[in-house]
């Protein structure tokens, strides 16, 4: 087995690992989840920006899936 090889199953185990019980998270918990503020995220959704967001009723709602999908997006491998 390759050393790229484990440590992307060592990464996959830890994603596992860390997945938060709910598949969805309110606005604090999604910051937090991807370490930004409230305000940005508030400030994303109003500008049809960041992570898709799922409304039911008046709550707004991210997914756990689409916040982690974003973050991938926007993940930039370090410069040697």
């Amino acid at each position: 087995m390759q050393h790229q090889e484990i440590l992307e199953r060592l990464e996959r185990i830890e994603t596992a690992i860390s997945t938060p019980a709910k598949e969805y998270l309110n606005i604090k918990q999604a910051a937090e989840f991807i370490g930004v503020s409230r305000q940005t995220l508030d400030l994303w959704r109003m500008n049809a920006e960041g992570p898709a967001v799922h409304r039911v009723g008046t709550r707004v709602l991210y997914s756990v899936a689409d916040l982690r999908a974003y973050m991938d997006e926007r993940r930039h491998e370090a410069l040697q």
